[in-house]
């Protein structure tokens, strides 16, 4: 079907033409730009006319950074996210177990729970997830995804004990004064235990995965990325691929460390999309998080012991091999970097080698998240053509924890926009859902305005303009994905991945710019989402 474009405002993102009257789609594909009567002239007559009625019309949303398969996969998990204390956690995954009928033996994971927002401000242990049942193992994930807790029955099952050691890049929580377990873990312990369980069935993942694309849709998210794909995720996603479950744009991160020959095995989807998959490269882990204190600082945490700075996940050598085998495969490296410490050691090895190694290409290297990168920092980024994709809704989610734990001079630099902004750094926004729901216009709104929940306004200077927000979320994230040829403006040639608002953003107050409606998400034309 083809379709013509009319009466509404049509942002196109490309600052050489920004508004255009009309737009020809042909074959998911936009065909002609310009003004209403030189579009007109060249429908046929089986082009529909479509009247925007006022409406906004613009590229689709291009996703920074995320976990498709963890936003599919927490479809079937407990939500924890408003759960107050560690009652309201028992209870919970309780009803969750009885309303899902679940068989005895089976895991049972609780997710998005928050130790900062919780009554007694600490983590469950085991005694807490014991009192859910002793007959089900289980896992609670904390909203950053980066720590967890099981019950007895779930360590158990793991085969973990007190003669359990902590992993390079992680640690098991104890009871004090002993080496036993208290079924806390955070970063590559968590990963590991997580890893290890048993995946859902396949069908129930391909529902999960519908449910998934149509949350995105909703959001007028029509490229999305699954941030890190193991050799068992690779798996189902291939199989995805193959029954043509999917209908955004996906791309895959292979983790670098355990799954680097899964390149050479599918080739073939190094460069073209395949049944809207493709891999986009790989993906390493260099720190934690800074709502868990356990981003790696330059500088202790407040109130920290012994001056606890966080921690890294890997030492500068097995860095600088993991830099070199990305550059000799010839692929983009992301990189999961939340503290100062973590964005210097990324910054530098990446330095280190590409002077050494000058015959690759850098390939677009992003530092994902960058929550505390400073200001040198994003100057040497710009050198080696390194692009940061900020968490930029931390501001307003986590914005007051940030205060607590860094203090209020480093806390009201988080997400540097700005900055990147005056460096002429490309950058885009993401939300690493599932933490939070890919809510592109609350995004921007975070960043246009960097107010707390509490209210609290933090530095002003990193504030952007909405227009910047969306190129964020369109011509840089086409830039990030190596397709700024093909995606994130209304170009003549461009694929037909579009978004129709019910307000122009550009034109609303900034706090309102948050409730700013999707109507309708079109990928390649087709309609694949329309607000009821």
């Amino acid at each position: 079907m083809n379709y013509v474009f009319v009466n509404g405002t049509i942002l196109t993102m490309d600052d050489s033409c920004p508004k255009v009257e009309a737009v020809l789609i042909e074959n998911g594909k936009i065909v002609k730009c310009g003004t209403q009567e030189e579009v007109l002239s060249c429908k046929t007559q089986d082009t529909v006319l479509v009247d925007l009625q006022g409406k906004t019309l613009l590229p689709g949303f291009i996703d920074g950074h995320s976990h498709f398969s963890g936003l599919a996969s927490a479809l079937s998990q407990c939500d924890l996210s408003r759960t107050e204390n560690f009652q309201d956690i028992v209870t919970s995954m309780k009803a969750f177990i009885e309303k899902r009928n679940i068989p005895k033996g089976q895991w049972v994971v609780g997710t998005n729970y928050d130790h900062n927002f919780l009554q007694e401000k600490r983590h469950p242990d085991k005694m807490v997830l014991d009192e859910i049942s002793k007959e089900y193992p289980i896992m609670v994930v904390h909203a950053s995804s980066h720590m967890g807790v099981c019950n007895s029955l779930g360590l158990e099952i793991q085969g973990l004990t007190e003669n359990t050691k902590d992993p390079e890049g992680g640690c098991y929580g104890r009871i004090q004064g002993s080496r036993e377990l208290n079924g806390y873990m955070e970063e590559n312990a968590f990963v590991a235990c997580r890893n290890q369980m048993p995946m859902p069935g396949i069908e129930d993942m391909m529902e999960n995965f519908k449910q998934a694309q149509e949350i995105y849709a909703s959001y007028g998210i029509t490229t999305i990325q699954e941030g890190m794909v193991t050799e068992q995720l690779f798996q189902i996603l291939e199989y995805a691929c193959k029954k043509q479950e999917l209908y955004l744009d996906l791309v895959g991160y292979l983790d670098l460390e355990h799954c680097r020959t899964l390149l050479t095995q599918r080739q073939e989807l190094l460069h073209q999309y395949t049944n809207h998959f493709r891999i986009g490269g790989y993906k390493v882990f260099l720190d934690g998080s800074p709502q868990g204190r356990t981003a790696w600082m330059l500088e202790p945490y407040e109130q920290a012991e012994d001056g606890y700075c966080g921690y890294p996940i890997h030492s500068d050598e097995k860095l600088e091999a993991l830099v070199l085998a990305a550059l000799e495969d010839g692929q983009q490296l992301l990189a999961h970097c939340n503290g100062d410490a973590a964005a210097e050691q990324y910054i530098r090895v990446f330095e280190k080698v590409a002077k050494e190694h000058p015959q690759y290409t850098t390939n677009r290297p992003v530092m994902i998240h960058a929550q505390l990168v400073q200001e040198e920092q994003l100057k040497r980024m710009k050198e080696i053509s390194m692009m940061p994709s900020f968490f930029v809704a931390h501001v307003y989610y986590w914005g007051d924890i940030h205060i607590q734990n860094f203090g209020k001079a480093r806390a009201k630099r988080i997400s540097p926009a700005g900055t990147a902004l005056r460096f002429h750094l490309p950058f885009t926004f993401h939300q690493d859902s599932p933490v939070l729901m890919p809510n592109v216009l609350e995004t921007i709104w975070c960043a246009a305005s960097r107010v707390t929940k509490a209210g609290v306004q933090l530095e002003e200077n990193e504030k952007i303009s909405v227009y910047d927000g969306l190129k964020a979320m369109t011509i840089h994230g086409a830039y990030q994905y190596g397709e700024e040829q093909s995606k994130g403006m209304i170009k003549e040639g461009y694929v037909a991945d579009l978004i129709i608002l019910d307000k122009n953003p550009l034109e609303v107050p900034v706090e309102e710019v948050k409730n700013v409606k999707v109507l309708e998400t079109i990928k390649e034309g087709k309609t694949i989402y329309k607000r009821k």
